[in-house]
């Protein structure tokens, strides 16, 4: 369990991390990708060589979080990060309401 933990840890903090942002958050994908990507790249790197069935099923299932995680962080480019920013902006339900906080 102790190793199931330490795994979902980060997937976690930076989940709870978005949940508490009232904010546009586009500008920090980087940050949470590039993260994420160096955290399971070390946990495949230690899982690897195990030849334990739980550690073996722990680390496939790391690889194919990457994998998707992958996926999405491909989709990511500066021309759609802007598209994201301004549907972010113009949605009716948020309309600015992200930088009231800059009006003070």
């Amino acid at each position: 369990m102790k190793y199931v933990m330490e795994v979902l840890g980060p997937f976690q903090y930076w989940t709870l991390w978005m949940l508490k942002r009232h904010t546009v958050l586009l500008h920090h994908v980087s940050t949470v990708y590039n993260n994420m990507f160096n955290h399971m790249n070390g946990v495949m790197q230690v899982f690897a060589k195990q030849k334990t069935q739980w550690k073996e099923d722990l680390f496939f299932t790391v690889k194919l979080a990457r994998q998707k995680l992958s996926k999405y962080y491909a989709e990511v480019t500066p021309m759609t990060g802007m598209l994201l920013i301004s549907a972010h902006i113009l949605d009716p339900f948020r309309k600015l309401r992200s930088f009231r906080k800059w009006d003070k």
